[in-house]
């Protein structure tokens, strides 16, 4: 037991506190107050501040765009009613092919309210405005089919003393055509600006699908690569293969011109487009090696694309009627659905039609029965002949490929096709068009085609009968 000193007690039974005076308390709480009302009343009026700030630009932009609607409107209506001076004094630029292009668009929209059931209705689809510059896409309804363009414009606050501030018809900001954006579809990207969006939307899957069943029908050895779209806002129009990258396929927009405002993706674009992606997976299970342009090989490469983009847009699994005229339809007919495979593999750049069809068929050409060449789809052949000789008249030809068209054993078709070549008239006439062919073997065993074939001399349409015969593994012309 402890001894506490008198000290120690005294502590233990006292207790101290420290108490705040009533009035500083009540000072503080009002200055608190005072400081969270001028906060809040400050941000009131920097909110309205801010309020009127936004209203007033939104004002502004309200006009603007009214202004704009309100311009084009008064184009519509010169346009509607025949108004050539109104419509002019909304076009305005220093460039003189834009004024001539305008007056040249007044006219094509007259002669077309001639021809047509023509409605320009005036109603904006869409709108936008980046400062002064501004863009409308317009509907127009021809023949009952809804049509829609672009139209740009400028913003002029001093327009001289001739004319009033306001928006002007300019030549087209193809830059101006809305936010970049991208869609991928399996092995397909597309990229493309807002004012496309639709388009890039229904040709995604499109194309995905083509990428995938083309090489199935073709029976690549390996998948062809992913496919890259660019779908741009330029001149002249085209859809082409970038030349950097042969799996990068440039589509200009349709906006270009006057384009389907119902279908995103028409049928003759989707038509166009699968040509190029059918023509490049042709190439593609060829083993990339470019035909030569005189060669036989050059015209397969071209039905076997012709028919893969039929098979293409029927969007059936199995290839497209195979009951057709066609060369390649005819031989899948005969051969089945391997013949395109086949001859793909079998060709090489200067590859002949005989060396392909022994490929296909297991026979060599000049032993395959009359019934079996009579069987197949040659006029689109025979007609590539006549137009590759039209076109090497015309052309320089130093190696001789216009002559390597004709049976030069013989001594009278060799002087008739030298003269040929050198006889201007000649040159100058139309190519023969083939209407049908038929294939026959004489005694002697040698194997004959016969073209009968239409040209033209002025209003006059000339028959005439033109003779191939079976030289070694292709066709030379008699006469």
């Amino acid at each position: 037991m402890g001894i506490k000193l008198d000290w120690h007690v005294e502590s233990e039974q006292t207790t101290q506190r420290a108490t705040e005076d009533p009035e500083t308390r009540r000072q503080r709480r009002r200055a608190r107050r005072r400081l969270l009302l001028l906060v809040v009343a400050l941000a009131s009026v920097l909110a309205l501040v801010a309020a009127l700030v936004l209203w007033r630009l939104q004002t502004v932009e309200d006009r603007y765009r009214q202004d704009l609607l309100d311009t084009v409107e008064i184009e519509i209506t010169a346009l509607r009613l025949g108004d050539y001076e109104a419509f002019m004094a909304i076009q305005r630029s220093i460039s003189a092919p834009f004024i001539a292009a305008q007056e040249g668009e007044f006219e094509e929209y007259q002669q077309l309210k001639q021809v047509h059931r023509v409605e320009l209705t005036g109603r904006v689809l869409d709108d936008a405005i980046d400062d002064r510059t501004g863009r409308v896409v317009v509907e127009e309804i021809i023949d009952g089919v809804p049509y829609k363009v672009v139209w740009f414009y400028w913003y002029y606050e001093d327009a001289g003393e001739l004319d009033q501030p306001g928006w002007r018809r300019v030549p087209d900001n193809l830059a101006f055509w809305g936010d970049a954006g991208e869609i991928e579809s399996g092995p397909v990207r597309i990229t493309y600006r807002a004012l496309d969006q639709a388009l890039a939307g229904a040709l995604a899957p499109r194309l995905a699908e083509w990428w995938a069943r083309g090489c199935t029908m073709l029976q690549c050895e390996t998948p062809p690569p992913s496919l890259h779209v660019d779908i741009v806002a330029q001149r002249p129009t085209t859809i082409e293969w970038t030349g950097s990258s042969t799996w990068r396929l440039t589509v200009t927009s349709p906006l270009i011109g006057r384009a389907r405002a119902d279908l995103p993706l028409t049928p003759e674009l989707e038509a166009a487009i699968a040509d190029q992606v059918a023509s490049r997976l042709v190439r593609y299970a060829a083993g990339d090696a470019a035909p030569l342009a005189y060669a036989d090989a050059a015209w397969l490469h071209t039905d076997l694309s012709r028919w893969l983009r039929g098979t293409l847009l029927s969007g059936e699994d199995a290839p497209a009627a195979t009951t057709g005229g066609g060369f390649i339809e005819t031989l899948i007919a005969q051969y089945g659905s391997g013949a395109p495979h086949t001859a793909l593999r079998s060709m090489r750049s200067d590859s002949t039609v005989g060396e392909t069809l022994a490929a296909v068929t297991g026979v060599s050409f000049d032993l395959l029965s009359v019934d079996q060449l009579n069987s197949l789809g040659w006029r689109d052949f025979f007609q590539w002949r006549l137009d590759l000789e039209a076109r090497l008249l015309i052309q320089p030809d130093s190696g001789g490929a216009f002559l390597a068209l004709y049976d030069l054993e013989n001594q009278d078709t060799a002087n008739e096709a030298a003269l040929r070549q050198e006889d201007p008239a000649y040159a100058a006439r139309p190519a023969p068009q083939v209407q049908a062919i038929s294939i026959t073997r004489d005694d002697s065993g040698r194997t004959y085609a016969y073209a009968d074939a239409t040209w033209t001399a002025g209003d006059q349409v000339i028959n005439d009968n033109i003779i191939w015969r079976l030289t070694g593994t292709t066709w030379k012309r008699v006469n």
